[in-house]
């Protein structure tokens, strides 16, 4: 695994800054105020190389613009009871095995 510097960091981060509006505001929900760590996340993804990691970055950026994902929660489900299906087969806040106890 390479080491990611503050040098690598701020190359990426220059790189960035060359990408048009739209993916630059998707980067912002990504990061969610954390823009350093998801730049050290995608260059250890490809093992410190600053041009594969901008390559997979700007993959991940344009594939939620292309299937609009930051505003998926905006939008309702329709029909409702597909939602409400989803919804109640879901274990929200669960994790992990719990065990089986006979009565």
């Amino acid at each position: 695994m390479a080491q990611v510097t503050q040098e690598l960091i701020n190359q990426l981060e220059a790189l960035m800054e060359e990408v048009d509006e739209s993916l630059k505001k998707t980067f912002q929900n990504v990061h969610q105020g954390y823009p350093h760590e998801t730049f050290t996340r995608f260059l250890k993804a490809r093992e410190g190389d600053v041009q594969k990691a901008r390559k997979m970055l700007v993959d991940c950026l344009e594939w939620r613009v292309q299937n609009d994902i930051d505003n998926m929660l905006a939008k309702p489900i329709v029909p409702e009871e597909l939602y409400r299906g989803i919804r109640d087969s879901q274990l929200v806040g669960l994790s992990g095995y719990s065990k089986e106890v006979s009565v």
